[in-house]
Protein backbone atom coordinates (compact mmCIF):
# COMPACT_ATOMS: atom_id res chain seq x y z
CA UNK A 1 0.00 0.00 0.00
CA UNK A 2 2.82 2.42 0.81
CA UNK A 3 4.37 1.77 -2.60
CA UNK A 4 1.10 2.61 -4.36
CA UNK A 5 0.77 5.81 -2.34
CA UNK A 6 4.30 6.85 -3.30
CA UNK A 7 3.61 6.18 -6.96
CA UNK A 8 0.51 8.39 -6.85
CA UNK A 9 2.53 11.15 -5.20
CA UNK A 10 5.18 10.93 -7.92
CA UNK A 11 2.50 11.04 -10.62
CA UNK A 12 1.41 14.38 -9.20
CA UNK A 13 4.93 15.69 -9.89
CA UNK A 14 5.69 14.40 -13.39
CA UNK A 15 2.34 13.18 -14.69
CA UNK A 16 1.03 9.67 -15.20
CA UNK A 17 2.79 9.22 -18.55
CA UNK A 18 6.20 9.68 -16.96
CA UNK A 19 5.99 6.97 -14.32
CA UNK A 20 6.93 3.34 -14.95
CA UNK A 21 5.85 0.84 -12.33
CA UNK A 22 5.27 -2.43 -14.18
CA UNK A 23 7.72 -5.21 -13.39
CA UNK A 24 8.77 -5.78 -17.03
CA UNK A 25 9.54 -2.09 -17.47
CA UNK A 26 11.42 -1.78 -14.20
CA UNK A 27 13.52 -4.88 -14.84
CA UNK A 28 15.24 -3.00 -17.65
CA UNK A 29 16.47 -0.51 -15.05
CA UNK A 30 17.95 -2.91 -12.50
CA UNK A 31 21.12 -3.44 -14.52
CA UNK A 32 23.51 -1.50 -16.70
CA UNK A 33 25.71 -3.02 -19.42
CA UNK A 34 27.13 -5.57 -16.96
CA UNK A 35 25.74 -8.79 -15.46
CA UNK A 36 25.40 -7.04 -12.09
CA UNK A 37 21.77 -6.72 -11.05
CA UNK A 38 20.30 -4.34 -8.53
CA UNK A 39 17.12 -4.27 -6.49
CA UNK A 40 13.84 -3.77 -8.35
CA UNK A 41 12.62 -0.22 -7.60
CA UNK A 42 9.09 0.69 -6.66
CA UNK A 43 8.98 2.98 -9.70
CA UNK A 44 10.94 4.76 -12.39
CA UNK A 45 10.22 8.47 -12.64
CA UNK A 46 11.07 10.53 -15.73
CA UNK A 47 11.30 14.25 -14.94
CA UNK A 48 11.33 16.78 -17.75
CA UNK A 49 12.66 19.85 -15.96
CA UNK A 50 14.87 21.05 -13.13
CA UNK A 51 11.76 21.99 -11.17
CA UNK A 52 10.44 18.44 -11.39
CA UNK A 53 13.81 17.03 -10.30
CA UNK A 54 13.78 19.39 -7.34
CA UNK A 55 10.27 18.29 -6.35
CA UNK A 56 11.26 14.61 -6.63
CA UNK A 57 14.27 15.15 -4.39
CA UNK A 58 12.19 17.11 -1.88
CA UNK A 59 9.63 14.28 -1.87
CA UNK A 60 12.40 11.69 -1.38
CA UNK A 61 13.61 13.54 1.70
CA UNK A 62 10.14 13.78 3.17
CA UNK A 63 9.46 10.07 2.60
CA UNK A 64 13.06 8.89 3.20
CA UNK A 65 12.99 7.10 -0.17
CA UNK A 66 16.35 6.25 -1.80
CA UNK A 67 16.69 7.64 -5.33
CA UNK A 68 19.15 6.67 -8.06
CA UNK A 69 19.79 9.06 -10.96
CA UNK A 70 20.21 7.44 -14.37
CA UNK A 71 20.88 8.80 -17.85
CA UNK A 72 21.74 6.41 -20.68
CA UNK A 73 22.14 3.30 -18.52
CA UNK A 74 25.19 2.15 -20.50
CA UNK A 75 27.73 2.09 -17.67
CA UNK A 76 30.03 -0.90 -17.26
CA UNK A 77 30.73 -0.84 -13.53
CA UNK A 78 27.49 -1.72 -11.78
CA UNK A 79 25.63 1.59 -11.57
CA UNK A 80 22.48 -0.11 -10.33
CA UNK A 81 20.04 0.49 -7.46
CA UNK A 82 21.27 -1.19 -4.31
CA UNK A 83 18.54 -0.44 -1.76
CA UNK A 84 15.10 -2.02 -1.70
CA UNK A 85 12.17 0.37 -2.03
CA UNK A 86 14.05 2.87 -4.16
CA UNK A 87 13.01 5.09 -7.06
CA UNK A 88 15.08 5.50 -10.22
CA UNK A 89 15.20 9.00 -11.66
CA UNK A 90 15.54 8.58 -15.43
CA UNK A 91 16.95 11.82 -16.88
CA UNK A 92 16.64 10.87 -20.54
CA UNK A 93 13.79 13.36 -21.13
CA UNK A 94 16.09 16.18 -20.09
CA UNK A 95 18.02 16.23 -23.35
CA UNK A 96 17.92 19.84 -24.48
CA UNK A 97 20.65 22.30 -25.40
CA UNK A 98 20.15 25.17 -22.98
CA UNK A 99 22.56 27.60 -24.64
CA UNK A 100 25.38 27.80 -27.15
CA UNK A 101 27.46 30.78 -26.06
CA UNK A 102 29.87 31.44 -28.90
CA UNK A 103 31.41 34.48 -27.20
CA UNK A 104 32.37 32.30 -24.22
CA UNK A 105 33.14 29.23 -26.34
CA UNK A 106 30.79 27.21 -24.16
CA UNK A 107 27.67 25.13 -24.52
CA UNK A 108 25.23 24.36 -21.71
CA UNK A 109 23.16 21.19 -21.99
CA UNK A 110 20.85 19.02 -19.94
CA UNK A 111 22.24 15.68 -18.73
CA UNK A 112 20.23 13.36 -20.97
CA UNK A 113 21.50 14.62 -24.32
CA UNK A 114 23.69 12.08 -26.11
CA UNK A 115 27.05 12.91 -27.60
CA UNK A 116 25.90 12.06 -31.11
CA UNK A 117 22.91 14.40 -30.77
CA UNK A 118 25.08 17.22 -29.46
CA UNK A 119 27.74 16.64 -32.11
CA UNK A 120 25.17 17.10 -34.87
CA UNK A 121 23.84 20.32 -33.32
CA UNK A 122 27.27 21.88 -32.74
CA UNK A 123 28.72 20.88 -36.10
CA UNK A 124 26.01 22.83 -37.92
CA UNK A 125 27.48 25.94 -36.30
CA UNK A 126 31.08 24.97 -36.94
CA UNK A 127 31.83 23.79 -33.40
CA UNK A 128 32.56 20.59 -31.54
CA UNK A 129 32.95 19.41 -27.96
CA UNK A 130 36.30 18.08 -26.81
CA UNK A 131 35.68 14.53 -25.63
CA UNK A 132 33.19 11.71 -25.85
CA UNK A 133 32.96 8.09 -24.66
CA UNK A 134 33.20 5.00 -26.84
CA UNK A 135 29.39 4.69 -26.89
CA UNK A 136 28.61 8.19 -28.10
CA UNK A 137 25.37 7.15 -29.79
CA UNK A 138 23.68 6.27 -26.48
CA UNK A 139 26.16 7.69 -23.96
CA UNK A 140 25.00 10.92 -22.34
CA UNK A 141 26.85 14.07 -21.35
CA UNK A 142 25.55 13.92 -17.79
CA UNK A 143 26.53 10.30 -17.29
CA UNK A 144 30.03 10.85 -18.66
CA UNK A 145 30.56 13.88 -16.41
CA UNK A 146 29.50 12.25 -13.14
CA UNK A 147 31.79 9.29 -13.88
CA UNK A 148 34.67 11.56 -15.04
CA UNK A 149 34.66 9.56 -18.23
CA UNK A 150 37.21 9.79 -20.97
CA UNK A 151 37.59 8.47 -24.50
CA UNK A 152 37.65 9.99 -27.99
CA UNK A 153 39.48 13.31 -27.76
CA UNK A 154 41.80 12.36 -24.91
CA UNK A 155 45.45 13.24 -25.43
CA UNK A 156 48.15 15.53 -24.12
CA UNK A 157 45.82 18.46 -23.45
CA UNK A 158 42.57 16.93 -22.18
CA UNK A 159 42.52 13.80 -20.08
CA UNK A 160 38.87 13.30 -19.14
CA UNK A 161 35.42 14.83 -19.17
CA UNK A 162 36.22 16.95 -16.13
CA UNK A 163 38.83 18.86 -18.13
CA UNK A 164 36.13 19.76 -20.65
CA UNK A 165 33.51 21.07 -18.19
CA UNK A 166 33.32 24.72 -17.12
CA UNK A 167 30.51 24.43 -14.60
CA UNK A 168 27.29 22.66 -13.73
CA UNK A 169 23.92 23.05 -12.06
CA UNK A 170 23.02 20.47 -9.44
CA UNK A 171 19.95 19.67 -7.37
CA UNK A 172 21.49 18.74 -4.04
CA UNK A 173 20.12 15.89 -1.89
CA UNK A 174 18.37 18.53 0.23
CA UNK A 175 16.58 19.87 -2.91
CA UNK A 176 18.63 23.07 -2.94
CA UNK A 177 20.08 24.11 -6.29
CA UNK A 178 23.72 25.06 -6.74
CA UNK A 179 25.47 26.43 -9.82
CA UNK A 180 29.24 26.16 -10.02
CA UNK A 181 31.99 27.94 -11.93
CA UNK A 182 31.64 31.52 -13.14
CA UNK A 183 27.85 31.23 -13.15
CA UNK A 184 27.87 31.02 -9.37
CA UNK A 185 28.23 34.81 -9.65
CA UNK A 186 24.66 36.03 -10.20
CA UNK A 187 25.78 38.79 -12.58
CA UNK A 188 28.29 36.74 -14.56
CA UNK A 189 27.90 36.76 -18.34
CA UNK A 190 27.47 33.03 -18.75
CA UNK A 191 29.60 29.95 -18.22
CA UNK A 192 33.07 31.01 -19.30
CA UNK A 193 35.48 29.94 -16.53
CA UNK A 194 35.50 27.05 -14.10
CA UNK A 195 37.99 28.29 -11.52
CA UNK A 196 36.33 31.58 -10.65
CA UNK A 197 35.58 32.45 -7.03
CA UNK A 198 37.11 30.06 -4.48
CA UNK A 199 36.85 26.27 -4.25
CA UNK A 200 36.35 24.23 -7.43
CA UNK A 201 32.90 22.90 -6.62
CA UNK A 202 32.48 21.60 -10.16
CA UNK A 203 35.10 19.00 -9.29
CA UNK A 204 33.05 17.89 -6.29
CA UNK A 205 30.41 16.46 -8.63
CA UNK A 206 32.73 15.16 -11.34
CA UNK A 207 33.08 11.46 -10.56
CA UNK A 208 30.45 11.54 -7.80
CA UNK A 209 28.21 9.08 -9.72
CA UNK A 210 25.00 10.57 -8.37
CA UNK A 211 25.92 10.30 -4.68
CA UNK A 212 26.00 14.06 -4.01
CA UNK A 213 23.09 15.29 -6.10
CA UNK A 214 21.44 15.22 -9.51
CA UNK A 215 23.26 17.17 -12.20
CA UNK A 216 20.63 18.98 -14.28
CA UNK A 217 22.91 21.12 -16.48
CA UNK A 218 26.49 20.80 -17.68
CA UNK A 219 28.49 23.59 -19.33
CA UNK A 220 31.06 22.30 -21.81
CA UNK A 221 34.01 23.90 -23.53
CA UNK A 222 33.56 24.02 -27.29
CA UNK A 223 36.04 24.70 -30.08
CA UNK A 224 35.90 25.27 -33.80
CA UNK A 225 36.01 22.15 -35.94
CA UNK A 226 39.60 21.23 -36.82
CA UNK A 227 40.97 22.29 -40.18
CA UNK A 228 42.79 19.01 -40.79
CA UNK A 229 43.04 15.53 -39.33
CA UNK A 230 45.71 12.86 -39.72
CA UNK A 231 45.79 9.11 -39.14
CA UNK A 232 48.60 6.61 -38.68
CA UNK A 233 48.98 3.04 -37.41
CA UNK A 234 52.19 1.40 -36.21
CA UNK A 235 53.04 -2.18 -35.28
CA UNK A 236 55.58 -3.30 -32.67
CA UNK A 237 57.10 -6.70 -31.95
CA UNK A 238 57.66 -5.93 -28.26
CA UNK A 239 55.03 -4.45 -25.94
CA UNK A 240 57.81 -2.54 -24.19
CA UNK A 241 58.63 -0.79 -27.47
CA UNK A 242 54.96 0.02 -28.01
CA UNK A 243 54.80 1.54 -24.54
CA UNK A 244 57.96 3.55 -25.13
CA UNK A 245 56.51 4.88 -28.39
CA UNK A 246 53.36 6.15 -26.67
CA UNK A 247 55.43 7.75 -23.92
CA UNK A 248 57.70 9.43 -26.49
CA UNK A 249 54.73 10.76 -28.46
CA UNK A 250 53.19 12.19 -25.29
CA UNK A 251 56.48 13.65 -24.09
CA UNK A 252 56.91 15.32 -27.49
CA UNK A 253 53.46 16.91 -27.10
CA UNK A 254 52.35 15.72 -30.52
CA UNK A 255 48.69 16.82 -30.70
CA UNK A 256 46.95 13.46 -30.70
CA UNK A 257 43.26 13.29 -29.92
CA UNK A 258 43.31 9.51 -29.74
CA UNK A 259 46.13 7.04 -29.20
CA UNK A 260 44.91 3.46 -28.88
CA UNK A 261 47.01 0.39 -28.06
CA UNK A 262 45.84 -3.11 -29.01
CA UNK A 263 48.19 -5.81 -27.69
CA UNK A 264 48.98 -8.47 -30.26
CA UNK A 265 47.76 -11.26 -27.98
CA UNK A 266 44.33 -9.63 -27.86
CA UNK A 267 44.13 -9.07 -31.62
CA UNK A 268 45.07 -12.73 -32.14
CA UNK A 269 41.91 -13.69 -30.22
CA UNK A 270 39.66 -11.18 -31.97
CA UNK A 271 40.95 -11.74 -35.49
CA UNK A 272 42.66 -15.16 -35.57
CA UNK A 273 42.44 -15.28 -39.36
CA UNK A 274 45.15 -12.58 -39.50
CA UNK A 275 47.32 -13.81 -36.62
CA UNK A 276 49.99 -13.31 -35.52
CA UNK A 277 49.39 -9.63 -34.91
CA UNK A 278 51.95 -7.07 -33.80
CA UNK A 279 51.19 -4.83 -30.85
CA UNK A 280 49.29 -2.13 -32.70
CA UNK A 281 48.95 1.59 -31.97
CA UNK A 282 46.43 3.75 -33.79
CA UNK A 283 47.06 7.51 -33.74
CA UNK A 284 44.59 10.27 -34.61
CA UNK A 285 45.85 13.87 -34.84
CA UNK A 286 44.21 17.21 -35.49
CA UNK A 287 45.50 20.64 -36.48
CA UNK A 288 44.20 24.03 -37.53
CA UNK A 289 45.66 23.79 -41.03
CA UNK A 290 47.01 21.14 -43.36
CA UNK A 291 50.48 22.71 -43.15
CA UNK A 292 50.46 22.36 -39.36
CA UNK A 293 49.22 18.80 -39.66
CA UNK A 294 51.98 17.89 -42.11
CA UNK A 295 54.58 19.07 -39.61
CA UNK A 296 53.03 17.12 -36.73
CA UNK A 297 52.57 13.99 -38.83
CA UNK A 298 56.24 14.18 -39.74
CA UNK A 299 57.14 14.35 -36.06
CA UNK A 300 54.85 11.40 -35.34
CA UNK A 301 56.48 9.32 -38.07
CA UNK A 302 59.91 9.95 -36.60
CA UNK A 303 58.98 9.43 -32.94
CA UNK A 304 56.55 6.50 -33.24
CA UNK A 305 58.46 4.90 -36.09
CA UNK A 306 61.73 4.73 -34.19
CA UNK A 307 60.96 1.25 -32.85
CA UNK A 308 57.93 0.28 -34.91
CA UNK A 309 56.69 -0.38 -38.42
CA UNK A 310 54.32 2.02 -40.15
CA UNK A 311 51.15 0.16 -41.20
CA UNK A 312 49.42 3.01 -43.01
CA UNK A 313 46.50 5.28 -42.10
CA UNK A 314 43.52 3.03 -42.79
CA UNK A 315 43.13 1.18 -39.47
CA UNK A 316 43.20 4.45 -37.54
CA UNK A 317 40.96 6.29 -39.96
CA UNK A 318 38.38 3.51 -40.02
CA UNK A 319 38.35 3.35 -36.22
CA UNK A 320 37.81 7.10 -35.95
CA UNK A 321 35.07 7.17 -38.56
CA UNK A 322 33.27 4.31 -36.82
CA UNK A 323 34.03 5.54 -33.30
CA UNK A 324 30.43 5.56 -32.09
CA UNK A 325 29.79 2.12 -33.57
CA UNK A 326 33.14 0.70 -32.49
CA UNK A 327 31.81 -1.11 -29.43
CA UNK A 328 29.09 -2.80 -31.41
CA UNK A 329 31.47 -3.80 -34.18
CA UNK A 330 34.33 -5.16 -32.09
CA UNK A 331 33.65 -4.81 -28.36
CA UNK A 332 31.47 -7.92 -28.16
CA UNK A 333 33.13 -10.01 -30.85
CA UNK A 334 33.94 -12.82 -28.39
CA UNK A 335 30.72 -12.59 -26.39
CA UNK A 336 29.31 -10.40 -23.64
CA UNK A 337 31.98 -8.50 -21.74
CA UNK A 338 32.83 -7.07 -18.37
CA UNK A 339 35.54 -4.45 -18.32
CA UNK A 340 37.95 -2.83 -15.90
CA UNK A 341 39.23 0.60 -16.96
CA UNK A 342 42.33 1.37 -14.87
CA UNK A 343 44.70 4.34 -14.91
CA UNK A 344 48.43 3.61 -15.05
CA UNK A 345 51.42 5.96 -15.53
CA UNK A 346 52.10 6.72 -19.18
CA UNK A 347 55.75 5.79 -18.72
CA UNK A 348 54.98 2.28 -17.41
CA UNK A 349 52.78 0.82 -20.15
CA UNK A 350 55.09 -2.07 -21.07
CA UNK A 351 55.50 -3.58 -17.59
CA UNK A 352 51.79 -3.30 -16.82
CA UNK A 353 50.72 -5.00 -20.04
CA UNK A 354 53.24 -7.79 -19.52
CA UNK A 355 51.77 -8.38 -16.06
CA UNK A 356 48.27 -8.24 -17.52
CA UNK A 357 49.08 -10.86 -20.16
CA UNK A 358 50.19 -13.16 -17.36
CA UNK A 359 46.96 -12.49 -15.45
CA UNK A 360 44.96 -13.23 -18.60
CA UNK A 361 46.61 -16.64 -18.77
CA UNK A 362 45.69 -17.31 -15.14
CA UNK A 363 42.05 -16.40 -15.80
CA UNK A 364 41.96 -18.70 -18.82
CA UNK A 365 43.40 -21.56 -16.78
CA UNK A 366 41.22 -21.05 -13.70
CA UNK A 367 37.92 -19.92 -15.24
CA UNK A 368 38.16 -20.98 -18.89
CA UNK A 369 37.47 -17.43 -20.06
CA UNK A 370 39.20 -15.18 -22.56
CA UNK A 371 40.65 -11.90 -21.36
CA UNK A 372 41.56 -9.15 -23.79
CA UNK A 373 42.99 -5.69 -23.37
CA UNK A 374 43.26 -2.32 -25.00
CA UNK A 375 44.04 1.15 -23.79
CA UNK A 376 44.44 4.77 -24.71
CA UNK A 377 46.47 7.84 -23.83
CA UNK A 378 44.96 10.17 -21.27
CA UNK A 379 47.49 12.99 -20.70
CA UNK A 380 49.99 11.69 -18.11
CA UNK A 381 47.92 8.60 -17.58
CA UNK A 382 47.21 5.64 -19.80
CA UNK A 383 43.81 3.99 -19.46
CA UNK A 384 44.37 0.25 -19.45
CA UNK A 385 41.09 -1.42 -20.43
CA UNK A 386 40.79 -5.05 -19.33
CA UNK A 387 37.99 -7.09 -20.91
CA UNK A 388 36.68 -10.50 -19.78
CA UNK A 389 34.41 -12.24 -22.29
CA UNK A 390 31.62 -14.67 -21.42
CA UNK A 391 28.41 -16.26 -22.68
CA UNK A 392 25.45 -14.42 -21.08
CA UNK A 393 23.15 -17.40 -21.75
CA UNK A 394 25.26 -19.68 -19.55
CA UNK A 395 24.50 -18.92 -15.89
CA UNK A 396 27.56 -20.79 -14.65
CA UNK A 397 29.79 -18.90 -17.05
CA UNK A 398 28.31 -15.59 -15.92
CA UNK A 399 29.24 -16.46 -12.34
CA UNK A 400 32.77 -17.38 -13.42
CA UNK A 401 33.06 -14.08 -15.27
CA UNK A 402 32.08 -12.17 -12.14
CA UNK A 403 34.64 -14.13 -10.11
CA UNK A 404 37.32 -13.43 -12.71
CA UNK A 405 36.33 -9.76 -12.77
CA UNK A 406 36.81 -9.49 -9.02
CA UNK A 407 40.09 -11.40 -9.12
CA UNK A 408 41.45 -9.09 -11.80
CA UNK A 409 40.40 -5.90 -10.06
CA UNK A 410 42.18 -6.88 -6.85
CA UNK A 411 45.27 -8.10 -8.69
CA UNK A 412 45.54 -4.91 -10.73
CA UNK A 413 45.10 -2.74 -7.66
CA UNK A 414 47.94 -4.63 -6.01
CA UNK A 415 50.10 -3.64 -8.99
CA UNK A 416 49.26 0.02 -8.38
CA UNK A 417 46.68 0.57 -11.13
CA UNK A 418 44.07 3.16 -10.13
CA UNK A 419 40.39 2.45 -10.75
CA UNK A 420 37.82 4.96 -11.91
CA UNK A 421 34.18 4.69 -13.00
CA UNK A 422 33.44 2.65 -9.91
CA UNK A 423 29.69 2.22 -9.29
CA UNK A 424 28.98 -0.75 -7.05
CA UNK A 425 31.81 -2.81 -8.54
CA UNK A 426 34.43 -1.14 -6.36
CA UNK A 427 32.29 -0.58 -3.25
CA UNK A 428 34.03 -3.42 -1.42
CA UNK A 429 37.46 -1.90 -2.11
CA UNK A 430 36.83 1.71 -1.10
CA UNK A 431 38.13 1.14 2.42
CA UNK A 432 41.58 0.62 0.93
CA UNK A 433 41.77 4.32 0.12
CA UNK A 434 42.00 5.27 3.79
CA UNK A 435 41.56 8.95 4.61
CA UNK A 436 40.41 9.69 1.07
CA UNK A 437 37.40 7.42 1.57
CA UNK A 438 36.86 8.75 5.09
CA UNK A 439 36.59 12.29 3.74
CA UNK A 440 34.17 11.18 1.02
CA UNK A 441 31.92 9.72 3.70
CA UNK A 442 32.09 12.95 5.73
CA UNK A 443 31.18 15.04 2.69
CA UNK A 444 28.35 12.65 1.88
CA UNK A 445 26.92 12.87 5.40
CA UNK A 446 26.89 16.67 5.26
CA UNK A 447 25.53 17.11 1.75
CA UNK A 448 23.05 14.20 2.02
CA UNK A 449 22.00 14.10 5.70
CA UNK A 450 19.13 11.68 5.08
CA UNK A 451 21.19 9.34 2.91
CA UNK A 452 18.69 9.31 0.05
CA UNK A 453 21.00 9.89 -2.91
CA UNK A 454 22.32 6.74 -4.61
CA UNK A 455 23.11 4.87 -1.37
CA UNK A 456 25.63 2.06 -1.86
CA UNK A 457 27.23 3.57 -4.96
CA UNK A 458 30.97 4.11 -4.32
CA UNK A 459 30.41 2.33 -1.02
CA UNK A 460 28.67 5.44 0.36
Amino acid sequence: MEGKRKIEELKSIVGEDNILDSIPAMLTYVRDATPLRGAVPIAVVRPGSTREVQEIVRWANETRTPIYPRSGGTSLWGSVPVREGSVIVDLSRMNRVVEINESALSCTVEPGITFSELEAILSRRGFRFLMSPENGISGTVGGNFVTHGTGWGAGPYFSNMGDCVIGCKVVLPTAEIITTGSMAHPKAHGHFYRYALANDLTGLFCGSEGTLGIVVEVALKIEELPGAMGFATFGYKDIEDAGRAIYAVRRSRIPTIYTYLSPGWTLDKLFPEKAPWPHTIKFVLEANTQDELDIEMGRLMRVAGKRGTYLGPDLSKDTWNERYRWVGLFGYKLGMRVILPMHIPVGEIGPYYKALEKLAGEVKKKFGLNVGAGGFLCDRSFVMVVVTYFNPSDAAEVERALEAWNMLKVSLMELGACPYRMGTLWADQMHRFGEYYALLKKIKSIVDPNGIMAPGILGL
